[in-house]
């Protein structure tokens, strides 16, 4: 008997490269948009396929559009009290209308391999739990990278504020400990945020795959040689993070738009500062119609690429931006979910 599952995609809404530093916020929303995978229990072993490139695993060498799915299954093998007893069918990927646009698949297949292997065990899993172990996955995966912002956006859904508290040095750490140690961890610090009724979501697709690994070494880069720099952009950043918030929380429209426009523009001075296209000319153009329609947008994630997301309160001002960005870029209506 089969079980099918679900996680959710992510939108970064603020916070971007600040994040990475312990105790910055970041803002990131879990949106109506899955990826699904069906799972059973199989007596050979540990089986995990990829349906839309047809790629499987079983062991040995592991194919690059599995491998955060097979580290977050062994991973949850051990926590589960043994060698995982799965077989694993991803049945999707997080595309929009065939489009790939950053919007966290791999976090979200960390999320649903850990699901599945407890669910084929039938050891019952908490949230908590569940994002332990996947940050923990995907974080080693990513050799010790990466905020975990996404894989609490993906497993919990909803808009959150998450500040990582990463405690481990590398992914040979990490790896090593017990497995019921790093599920009780808590790696990040999560709060749910409220946000207004009328808050409505857009997502401009910027027509190039970003490079967020050489985005982050960049930024990693500048950090290093250049610290207060770093922390000047870096607070920037994290300012335009806590005004959204406070912003979506009393429901005050014309803030948050501010704080989103305030934000983009510290990511590009991060960029600038950095040396790399953190908003790209596609990207600025993208924001610039969004406010010039009463709306406002930002990179989602690292930048460089992938999509704009662009927020609007209420559906005449999601319109106005609709229509004024949909003869450039496709564009796709989310919902925090």
């Amino acid at each position: 008997m089969s079980e099918r599952l679900a996680a959710r995609a992510k939108v970064f809404l603020a916070g971007e490269h600040a994040v990475l530093e312990p105790g910055r916020p970041a803002l990131v929303a879990g949106i109506d948009r899955e990826l699904h995978a069906r799972v059973s229990r199989s007596e050979g072993g540990l089986q995990i396929v990829h349906g839309p490139s047809g790629a499987s695993w079983r062991g040995g060498a592991v194919p690059d559009q599995l491998r955060f799915a097979v580290r977050a299954a062994q991973l949850a093998g051990r926590f589960c009290g043994g060698t995982p007893a799965a077989h694993i069918v991803f049945e999707d990927d997080l595309a929009i209308a065939g489009r790939k646009l950053g919007l966290g698949g791999s976090a979200a297949a960390s999320v649903l391999a850990v699901r599945a292997v407890c669910a084929a065990s039938g050891r019952a899993v908490t949230d908590d739990e569940v994002v332990s172990l996947a940050v923990a996955a995907h974080w080693a995966e990513q050799a010790g990278s990466g905020s975990g912002g996404d894989v609490a956006a993906s497993a919990l859904g909803g808009v959150l504020e998450v500040r990582s508290r990463i405690p481990w040095r590398s992914a040979e750490e990490v790896m090593a400990m017990p497995p019921e140690q790093i599920a009780s961890s808590r790696p990040l610090q999560i709060v749910q945020v409220r946000t207004p009724p009328d808050l409505r979501m857009l997502l401009a697709d910027a027509g190039a795959p970003a490079d967020t690994r050489e985005l982050v070494r960049a930024v990693r880069e500048l950090a290093r040689t250049r610290p207060q720099v770093w922390s000047a952009r870096a607070s920037e950043i994290s300012a335009a993070c806590e005004a959204l918030r406070a912003a979506l929380e009393t429901f005050a429209a014309p803030s948050a738009l501010a704080a989103v426009r305030a934000g983009a523009a510290a990511m590009d001075a991060l960029g600038e500062a950095a040396g790399v296209p953190i908003l790209t000319p596609a990207l600025a153009r993208a924001c610039a119609l969004a406010s010039a329609a009463g709306a406002a947008g930002k990179p989602s994630g690292a930048g460089g690429g992938d999509c704009a997301v662009i927020l609007a309160f209420g559906d005449e001002a999601r319109d106005r931006a609709e229509a004024a960005l949909r003869p450039h870029f496709p564009v796709f209506r989310v919902t925090p979910a």
